[in-house]
């Protein structure tokens, strides 16, 4: 299993760039740039990187065809592709925070994220590109550019059934959310039976999932951190959460859902009227939380996704990334093989 990790947007492209030249030192397969609305263009910040280093990947993840016409989005993958010599990669998904901050009520959400992965992909093969779907077309796209040897890379990202089956074969590999241990089998299954329906091998297929990794140096900040970002866990979705807490804890978390935003928003990690076994349980369930003395016991919670058919485990970092990056070359990637 191939080791990743995604980065917050509020670094600078000096810092994305020591960062980047980091991962490729300690052998971080790819380091990927979240994109979210009041950040720098992810595309351009990583430029810099792209230049400083050789072999580590660069990708952005997540681009929506509501923010970025496809061939935009192609555009700016091959332009990454070309400043990074082929290293260049790109998740597309169904719009996060961008709905909400735009205001805009996507209509038929998972065709249009298959035809903006099908244009991407084709757009990015080096061949010409007349795409005539419903909501997406263009004519004659073939740019000059940025198209070598091999394509960027194209991900799905996708969590949910219909979404799985409509876009897993038309990508170059998927990226799940938060899939807890309990629930990764059943994505993989669903994964490979929407490769299959399309006559799509799954022999090279990437299989990634977003894992949130809350390391510090005492128990205290770990689980401050990993309480301040709960939020996001799979947004806390009751789909999520009935594989291992109880119908009654659940329904404690949708009534204190405000609790948890407010942990997020004032940076506390103080999840207020929550009970604390609820709060662990989440934390147990959701993240990789502890100090570094505690890596080496915990590894068959990683390993778990491998088994899973789990191909690229993507750890989602927050405060001091450096230190993250350094533990997990040091302690992860060569226990797992990746």
């Amino acid at each position: 299993m191939k080791i990743d990790v995604l980065l917050e947007p509020d670094q600078t492209p000096e810092q994305l760039t020591a960062l980047a030249q980091l991962c490729e030192e300690v052998g971080v397969q790819t380091m990927w740039l979240q994109n979210y609305v009041s950040c720098r263009d992810a595309f351009m910040a990583l430029v810099p990187a792209a230049l400083a280093t050789r072999r580590v990947g660069l990708g952005v993840c997540v681009i929506s065809p509501w923010e970025m016409h496809p061939v935009r989005m192609a555009n700016a993958l091959l332009s990454l592709q070309e400043y990074s010599k082929g290293r260049a990669s790109l998740v597309i998904g169904g719009g996060g925070e961008w709905l909400a901050r735009l205001a805009i009520k996507p209509e038929k959400r998972v065709r249009a994220v298959r035809e903006a992965i099908e244009l991407v992909r084709g757009g990015c093969s080096g061949k010409p590109l007349t795409y005539q779907g419903e909501l997406y077309k263009v004519y004659g796209y073939r740019p000059q550019f940025g198209v070598g040897s091999s394509p960027p890379l194209v991900y799905a990202g996708a969590n949910q059934p219909q979404m799985l089956r409509a876009t897993v074969p038309a990508a170059d590999g998927v990226m799940y959310s938060d899939m807890v241990r309990q629930l990764v089998h059943r994505a993989v299954g669903q994964t490979t039976d929407a490769l299959a329906a399309k006559n799509r091998a799954p022999d090279g297929y990437r299989i990634s999932n977003i894992w949130a990794w809350h390391i510090k140096p005492d128990r205290a900040t770990a689980r401050r951190e990993a309480c301040r970002e709960m939020l996001l866990r799979g947004l806390l979705e009751a789909s999520y959460l009935e594989s291992f807490l109880s119908p009654d804890d659940c329904a404690v978390v949708a009534q204190k859902k405000q609790a948890f935003f407010q942990a997020y928003r004032d940076k506390s990690g103080v999840i207020r009227d929550v009970p604390d076994r609820i709060v662990d349980a989440l934390i147990a369930n959701f993240t990789f939380t502890g100090t570094p003395d505690e890596i080496e016991h915990r590894l068959p919670e990683l390993q778990a996704f491998a088994k899973a058919g789990v191909t690229e485990l993507n750890f989602r970092l927050h405060d001091d990334p450096a230190d993250a990056i350094r533990l997990i070359g040091a302690r992860v990637i060569p226990a797992l093989g990746g």
